[in-house]
């Protein structure tokens, strides 16, 4: 262990409290140390960053482990930048309630009514709840069912004409029968965003979630001299920086395009679990918040990766804590983003956990499950 720590550098963040002054034990928290160390020198994960805030009180704040992985240069810093990827789906869902707070749309509004290619027998009776809980029958992402030769459903002539290529087919499954987790469904609710609110998708969620909550470091393009702060896990990562703001015609970045750190996810998850309000800017009334983040499927199967769930739980664009095996309290809701990051609320213990967990294997569950354990056992 002391070999692992003399190679890799521990660096804290700015703490408002110690960890038990709001009910958390330091001495569990400190498990993380030698935790995250120990999969860093397995080359499980190339570095790994957590922030623990509860009752408004950021009371952990650490990273470790280096910045790029292609290069084996620079260290991990607690407030460096890293692709959320699905995590963006949360803001997509608060843009979509702010919508539906102005009366422009409604919970169960038919997609049809905006996009006129969902106008025929098989897609016109989907509507936005299924579109916000993966629920549609709409093409799922690409591997979800581990088939050998997924569908690349963009094909030869690019992003032209997207919105029909994604309809292509047959549905998976009848509208409100199955969950298929789906990120070309939360594109076409960036898509409908766009449309209702007369400003492009990205606009729209600068203007009304991330400059209200003042995350000055969250953004969709990254300023080019921001880029070396970047976490990259490989060259594509690299090269993906410059590649998305190429000015190519795209499909909006509604299912995986924000880029974020630790601290500006904080204010976004201590807004939802305030309420809709921080620091005297208020982004959602306090029923929509509701609305959005209890359960809204009850024994609803999912393939998901061959988990073969029966009753997939879910809220509005947000993953929710329903067994009674979770760490997290019931309730707690949660999105995952590939790569990996986790972003995590629960209200009843009035806690807010946000980490990032980079590595070249898509899903280490030590990385997750292991300090999800940790975190949630240093409640006293």
């Amino acid at each position: 262990m002391n070999e692992l720590l003399s190679e890799w550098k521990i660096t804290e963040g700015h703490l408002d409290v110690v960890p038990e002054e709001v009910g958390l034990s330091s001495h569990q928290l400190n498990k993380l140390d030698n935790h995250f160390l120990n999969l860093i020198a397995q080359k499980k994960i190339q570095a790994a960053s957590f922030l623990v805030a509860r009752e408004g009180k950021i009371a952990a704040w650490k990273s470790m482990g280096r910045l790029h992985g292609s290069t084996d240069q620079g260290e991990l810093q607690p407030d460096s930048l890293r692709k959320m990827s699905s995590i963006t789906k949360a803001f997509t869902s608060v843009a979509i309630m702010k919508l539906i707070e102005d009366g422009k749309l409604y919970i169960d509004l038919t997609v049809s009514s905006i996009l006129e290619e969902f106008n025929n027998p098989v897609h016109k009776d989907i509507t936005l709840f299924h579109l916000l809980t993966h629920t549609s029958g709409i093409l799922p992402v690409t591997g979800y069912y581990n088939e050998p030769y997924p569908r690349e459903w963009w094909g030869a002539s690019g992003m032209d004409n997207w919105i029909r290529k994604v309809l292509q087919g047959p549905l998976v499954c009848q509208p409100g029968d199955a969950y298929n987790y789906s990120t070309v469904g939360f594109a076409l609710l960036g898509e409908i965003i766009s449309r209702v609110s007369g400003k492009q998708y990205e606009d729209y969620i600068t203007e009304n979630i991330i400059e209200p909550l003042q995350m000055t470091r969250t953004f969709f393009d990254v300023p080019e001299h921001l880029h070396s702060e970047v976490c990259s896990v490989d060259q594509m990562d690299i090269e993906r920086l410059s590649r998305e703001n190429d000015g190519s015609p795209m499909p909006p970045r509604s299912d995986s395009g924000l880029y974020s750190t630790l601290f500006d996810m904080w204010k976004f998850g201590q807004m939802l679990l305030n309420g809709g309000t921080f620091e005297g800017q208020r982004i959602l009334g306090r029923k929509s918040v509701d609305l959005m983040t209890r359960r809204h499927l009850f024994n609803v199967p999912a393939y998901h990766w061959g988990g073969k769930i029966k009753d997939k739980g879910h809220a509005l664009g947000l993953d929710l804590a329903i067994h009674h095996l979770s760490y997290e309290s019931v309730g707690t809701y949660q999105l995952e983003g590939s790569g990996r990051t986790g972003f995590f609320v629960d209200p009843v213990e009035k806690l807010v956990v946000i980490f990032m967990v980079p590595s070249i294997y898509s899903w280490i569950p030590e990385s997750v499950l292991g300090t999800k354990q940790i975190i949630w056992s240093s409640l006293v």
